[in-house]
């Protein structure tokens, strides 16, 4: 989620997505509440404003913690399937990146 954090947390500055032209999760739940948001989503944020413009309307809706609770259900998931395979040292650093994922601070 490249809406929080800085780039020690993230790996790439925030807001690149957006940057790039891109849509994730917080963008389109956001956009169930706010249609638009498609506008801004159809022209990959590419005129002057729509970054900032896109960023206000998803901080003013739900899609960041419909995104947040999202990843823990997939996290979740992939530890349960982890979970699954025999004790070693692998499956351990998997079981570690699926908590790290979710919790990373931002």
């Amino acid at each position: 989620l490249d809406f929080e954090g800085d780039f020690s947390s993230l790996g790439k500055p925030g807001l690149a997505d957006l940057k790039a032209g891109l849509a994730t999760a917080p963008v389109l739940f956001a956009a169930e509440e706010f249609p638009r948001l498609q506008v801004l989503i159809d022209r990959k944020f590419n005129e002057p404003g729509d970054v900032d413009e896109a960023l206000e309307l998803v901080q003013s809706s739900n899609g960041l913690a419909r995104a947040k609770d999202l990843a823990v259900a997939q996290a979740d998931l992939a530890l349960d399937a982890v979970m699954k395979l025999r004790p070693s040292p692998a499956r351990d650093a998997l079981a570690h990146l699926a908590y790290k994922v979710v919790v990373r601070k931002h």
